[in-house]
């Protein structure tokens, strides 16, 4: 499925849901974005999501940081039988800016299973999918 500058692709194999977002989006791409993994995640059951972020701009701005906190998140919690673990997948070098402020370096840093969803941030594929894994 290709929309929102988005290509989600369910794996079964690993099984995960891949989300790869193709171009530069706007904040309603991200967000109908963030919906259609949501959606796919719910058709296949699939509590693990590799979000690979590396063809587009990091879209950051406090009405998304709270979007994301009160409209998004908030759906997580006993949504699947484990909680939904998100790997965030990024170039080194987004991976160095992301050290400092960025809502994906304040996402992933925040591991909050009680609230439904564990996150973390990689710059290795195989190394996201060993995490999914566990």
């Amino acid at each position: 499925m290709v929309a929102f500058g988005l290509e989600i692709t369910p794996r079964p194999d690993l099984p995960a849901i891949v989300a790869r977002w193709q171009r530069e989006i706007t904040a309603q791409e991200l967000k109908d974005g963030y919906f259609a993994v949501l959606d796919a995640a719910d058709e296949h059951h699939c509590w693990r999501w590799l979000l690979d972020l590396r063809r587009r701009e990091e879209l950051t701005s406090p009405e998304l940081d709270a979007w994301l906190e009160t409209d998004f998140f908030v759906k997580l919690p006993h949504r699947y039988t484990e909680p939904v673990r998100l790997a965030f997948l990024v170039s080194p070098l987004r991976a160095l800016q992301a050290r400092a402020a960025s809502s994906v370096a304040t996402i992933s840093s925040n591991q909050r299973p009680n609230q439904g969803y564990y996150t973390a941030l990689f710059t290795d594929e195989a190394a996201a999918y060993q995490w999914l894994a566990q």
